[in-house]
């Protein structure tokens, strides 16, 4: 069913900057969110949660609708810089906690953003299922994950490098098919799209908590 979902696209402009300091990736030019992070936030409101903290940076980007931003980063040293990096955002948290046991309690925000944070996850159904735990009914999961590749050499020397990766690559895990693991912990599919940035496969989508 997923596969379905998936449409092919063509790399999306990431501009300048760092998502986060373990996953080098584009998220502003200035003060302007990158049209991928623009996405990722676009319609965005209420409590929202971000997996990762990062430097802080990409808190200032997100729209003035935002009531609160709560960012659960497991690196107490990441939360430190990203506390220093987000001072005229609007209201942001930043708890030092695993992806898998969420310091939050049920159904406690309106939306989750994973932007390159779930391959970092030691356990991505229980990160998942923790996700889905602290959603509203009919709230939305937004992820721009990379992913196992589609073709079979490529997926294979994936699968290889992942414990070496996993160990030195800040617990990335290159190999894992998350857009099937989405809809295995209860969500159902609204967007996905697939590209590849520097020959790496990667998903961008929406998944409502159902």
């Amino acid at each position: 069913m997923e596969k379905d979902m998936i449409r092919e696209t063509e790399p999306p402009d990431t501009g300048v900057g760092i998502e986060q300091f373990h996953h080098p990736r584009a998220v502003c030019s200035g003060r302007r969110p990158s049209p991928l992070r623009e996405s990722l936030m676009r319609g965005l409101s209420g409590t929202v949660l971000e997996l990762g903290a990062g430097d802080g940076v990409k808190f200032r980007l997100y729209p003035s609708e935002v009531r609160e931003i709560i960012a659960v980063e497991p690196d107490p040293g990441l939360c430190d810089t990203a506390r220093q990096g987000y001072r005229d955002a609007v209201p942001v948290r930043v708890l030092s906690g695993s992806f898998d046991r969420l310091p939050l309690p049920d159904e406690a925000v309106d939306a989750v953003i994973c932007s390159l944070a779930l391959c970092s996850a030691p356990r991505l159904d229980a990160a998942l299922r923790e996700i889905r735990r602290v959603l509203r009914a009919g709230g939305r999961l937004r992820f721009y994950e990379h992913v196992r590749s589609v073709n079979p050499f490529t997926a294979l020397t994936e699968r290889l490098v992942s414990p070496l990766l996993t160990q030195s690559g800040g617990g990335c895990h290159p190999a894992r098919d998350t857009v099937r693991s989405i809809t295995a912990a209860g969500f159902q599919l609204d967007q996905v799209e697939r590209f590849e940035v520097d020959r790496v496969a990667h998903v961008f989508g929406v998944a409502r908590r159902q």
